[in-house]
């Protein structure tokens, strides 16, 4: 049997074990469930005495974790493949608040906490010759690698145009994602900057952003939601789970397609969960972030790319993330992530499909559509600025006018369906 150590900052929560048939488990320690601080680790992991089974634990652990091309590519070179294997090796900065460590002791030390500067240099040259950074970066600071998805990137601290990884176990600010280059996938970091500038501007919450670097370079920058600096300047956690986590799926089932949570399952999640207060707002904030997806052209919103956090005890809906023109790229997927109404088909949506979604949501008669034209008239109104604002930034980007023209097409076609 192996067990692996969670923590809450300085705090021990529980336990991650495998056994010899490979069957994992987790139970949360009897002094976390004590503890004025505790929380559950996810809405299917409740505060409990009794130890979870392999399918709950795994639901919330290995969606931690790297997917993809990237956890090839390190299983590879560190000779792992277990969720498990990869926890033990890179589970010092994950998402949300906690840390999952082989030690007795949490890796976090408040006390002792520093930063070492990262050589960008040997980041560049693995951008230039095809190579995962996230592997770059575990050599650097073992164990500051745990970030969820199948994007290369690397968590790190941003100050004055530099980038630092903490020691001793402290927590990361931001988020630093590197050009895709698979697939014939091309500025993919200015293709995330417009959109997420394009959802800011009409009000969808996002965390900020920016490019940093040109040429074969350039990094899309975005700060880590769940953190949060005090009134001393020090840095803490905020936990989260995402959708997946929240209902105990595993992250290749993270499409609905693949049996994954559909749209209506995420609306009433939100329902049941968001605190009183938040409620109504976050349930239009979904609807709306789905409007946006459909008129970008991003059919890879899955629900992974929804998570909750957890503030003062009350949950909410997090910043959303992820938000990119994927429709642009003729190798990628046509299909939108949720089915609406009857189809999954994004050119096929129209006004019917709307109106089945309205129902299947119980949603306010015209609900749907009245959403849907907001976003359409929002967009139309910013796209064009926003598209004018990061090529004056980047004056050789040409991704950003052909997804704002894509964007116009979309819209326009919504109008000729009598969506206007």
């Amino acid at each position: 049997m192996s067990k692996l150590n969670v923590f809450y900052e300085e705090q021990k929560v529980g336990e991650l074990v495998r056994d010899k048939e490979l069957v994992y488990s987790f139970r949360y320690d009897p002094n976390w469930l004590k503890s004025p601080e505790r929380f559950q680790l996810s809405l299917a992991l409740p505060l409990q005495e009794e130890p979870f089974g392999n399918k709950l634990t795994l639901s919330f652990f290995e969606n931690l974790l790297p997917e993809g091309e990237v956890r090839k590519v390190l299983g590879r070179d560190h000779q792992i493949e277990s969720s498990f294997e990869f926890l033990k090796e890179f589970g010092k900065d994950c998402a949300g608040a906690i840390i999952v460590s082989p030690n007795k002791a949490s890796a976090f030390n408040s006390s002792k906490s520093g930063i070492r500067k990262i050589e960008m240099s040997k980041i560049y040259e693995a951008i230039e010759e095809k190579r995962s950074v996230a592997e770059v970066i575990s050599e650097m600071e073992p164990g500051y690698l745990s970030l969820a998805g199948a994007q290369d990137k690397f968590p790190a601290i941003h100050k004055n145009r530099d980038f630092y990884l903490p020691t001793h176990g402290g927590p990361t600010t931001h988020i630093i994602k590197v050009p895709i280059w698979r697939m014939g996938i091309s500025e993919s970091v200015y293709n995330e900057y417009y959109c997420m500038k394009l959802a800011k501007s009409i009000g969808l919450n996002v965390p900020d952003c920016f490019v940093m670097g040109e040429g074969e370079h350039p990094l899309f920058v975005i700060e880590r939601y769940d953190r949060i600096i005090d009134k001393n300047n020090k840095v803490h956690r905020i936990h989260q789970q995402d959708f997946c986590q929240a209902q105990g799926i595993v992250s290749e089932e993270k499409y609905e397609e693949k049996g994954g949570p559909t749209l209506k399952n995420n609306y009433e999640l939100i329902l049941k969960n968001v605190w009183i207060k938040k409620r109504a707002e976050n349930s239009y904030s979904f609807l709306d972030w789905l409007c946006f997806n459909l008129l970008i052209g991003n059919n890879d919103g899955h629900s992974k790319n929804l998570s909750f956090l957890l503030k003062e005890e009350k949950t909410e809906l997090a910043p959303f993330y992820d938000l990119l023109c994927t429709a642009i790229y003729p190798k990628l997927k046509r299909q939108f992530s949720f089915k609406i109404g009857d189809r999954n088909d994004a050119s096929r949506i129209g006004k019917n499909q709307l109106n089945l979604l309205n129902d299947e949501l119980a949603l306010k008669a015209g609900t749907m559509i009245e959403r849907m034209v907001f976003m359409r008239h929002k967009l139309l109104e910013h796209k064009d600025e926003i598209a004018t604002e990061v090529l004056r930034e980047h004056s050789k980007v040409k991704i950003v006018g052909r997804i704002s023209d894509l964007i116009g097409d979309r819209c326009r076609s919504l109008s000729r369906q009598g969506i206007k």
